[in-house]
């Protein structure tokens, strides 16, 4: 993601229903997962570094990126210039390692997870979130990068490939799903929207409260689970006897 796509994104990420949402999952699961004790936790494609920061009450958070600009990121002591494939890390070295929203940047999305599943600890967790259905794929995914979508069946691929064993998959945002695949198609089609990007601003804040109520109930709960969203959300488990 360029320079650019970073700073539109910045300004609306604390709030925003779809990236607040996703950290408040992770943090969630983190609770539930280590409930006496503040565990090691490597954020890769850390962005600006706010999930490191609103993270550091409740764990250790190292956060790695490629990107890194004075006045968004935060500052260098806490964020790691890394890329995701060669993550300079020690094996079996965190307890639970993050990607949320990486690996469709990615040209061997396979390797990154290979990686995360080489610095994260046997019976560690490795949290990773990906946008879905390739219907849904836009000029927004262009402009910031995205080479793929996905769905379960690549996901379980790539769990498989890394030793990892799947313990929650689920299709989230599922909300506004119909809503997005309308309006990007409206804006493929016949150019409604290309002014200015829906994406780049934060919803009415009542919408912006349900949608992140609902994203954050289908990625915490085993009793929702539609066959659509706009992302995919997965927890996968390094087996004990993996080193």
């Amino acid at each position: 993601m360029d320079a650019r796509e970073i700073r539109l994104f910045s300004r609306i990420e604390k709030e925003h229903f779809f990236y607040r949402g996703r950290r408040d999952v992770v943090r969630r699961w983190l609770a539930r997962l280590f409930p006496d004790r503040k565990p090691l936790v490597m954020d890769a494609g850390a962005g600006t570094g706010i999930f490191v920061e609103e993270t550091e009450a409740q764990a250790e958070v190292i956060g790695c990126d490629v990107f890194f600009e004075p006045g968004i990121s935060l500052s260098a002591s806490k964020l790691v210039r890394a890329d995701a494939c060669r993550l300079p890390f020690p094996d079996n070295m965190a307890d639970a390692s993050v990607a949320l929203d990486l690996l469709e940047h990615l040209d061997d999305d396979s390797a990154a997870v290979r990686e995360l599943a080489r610095l994260t600890k046997p019976g560690g967790y490795v949290f990773i979130n990906v946008p879905a259905f390739q219907a849904l794929f836009s000029d927004w995914d262009q402009a910031v990068g995205h080479k793929r979508r996905y769905k379960k069946q690549m996901m379980q691929a790539l769990a498989e490939n890394a030793g990892l064993e799947i313990i929650f998959l689920r299709y989230i945002n599922s909300l506004p799903f119909f809503p997005i695949l309308a309006y990007r198609w409206l804006r493929s089609t016949f150019g409604i929207g290309k002014a200015q990007r829906l994406e780049d601003e934060l919803p009415p804040e009542w919408i912006n409260k349900i949608f992140r109520a609902a994203l954050v109930a289908q990625g915490t709960t085993n009793w929702i689970n539609l066959p659509f969203g706009v992302s995919l959300f997965a927890i996968l488990r390094k087996k004990s006897g993996n080193n």
